[in-house]
């Protein structure tokens, strides 16, 4: 059974990416647990990047088949790493994961990294992780693509349900679970994963990772909502 561990911003991330891996895989018990952050609090990018040149990360390979590392876009500028803000201009949006990816290699070190690729999964959520929600939760398309603005799409979308994606649940990642629930039926996630571009890129990306094998096709109880 493949085992990974999460390396991200927040346990909301964590939530949404789960969940992403629950129904990819078709594995309701699949063994996927937080490395970073430790606790409820979020601990942003800038403490992700710091953390890929531990020597916590490094032996962490020890006890995981795959580590995924999460990380939003939107403050990209501010790594120090000469990264550009794209916008919403979905036509750069391959090769600016591409370069946000070669950013992170340069924190883990090129060497290590080398080493271990393999074992490495990139989720790069441009510009926010609540852009990989709205394919799931937003009625319209135009909406399903945003790069940028989501997290005021998704607060719109909870006021109308009556309640804040800020508010005291926020850390525990309650309302984050709910919204990515759609995510854990593969034939959703499958169907829907496309209309946003950087959610594309690493659901393809997974489907290079794993491809199907002939028992991937046997009939395959989908996770419980």
């Amino acid at each position: 059974m493949r085992r990974f561990l999460f390396i991200g911003e927040g346990l909301t991330d964590f939530k949404v990416l789960k969940n992403l891996f629950v129904g990819f895989f078709k594995d309701k018990n699949l063994p996927f647990n937080r490395l970073l952050p430790k606790d409820k609090e979020p601990v942003g990018w800038g403490n992700v990047l710091n953390y890929l040149s531990t020597d916590e990360f490094k032996g962490a390979f020890d006890n995981a088949d795959y580590i995924v590392i999460q990380i939003d876009t939107d403050r990209c500028e501010d790594w120090n790493e000469g990264l550009h803000h794209i916008g919403d201009d979905t036509e750069k949006s391959a090769d600016f994961v591409h370069e946000v990816i070669a950013a992170l290699i340069r924190r883990i070190d090129l060497d290590f990294y080398t080493q271990n690729k393999d074992k490495i999964l990139f989720a790069v959520s441009v510009h926010d992780i609540e852009c990989w929600l709205l394919p799931f939760i937003a009625d319209q398309p135009a909406h399903q693509s945003k790069m940028v603005g989501c997290v005021n799409a998704v607060e719109r979308i909870a006021k109308k349900m009556g309640f804040s994606i800020h508010q005291k649940n926020y850390e525990d990642g309650k309302h984050y679970e709910d919204f990515s629930k759609d995510m854990k039926n593969h034939n959703i996630l499958m169907h829907k994963y496309s209309s946003n571009p950087s959610l594309k890129i690493f659901v393809d990306s997974l489907k290079t990772a794993f491809p199907p094998t002939p028992a991937s096709n046997l009939e395959v109880k989908e996770p419980e909502q």
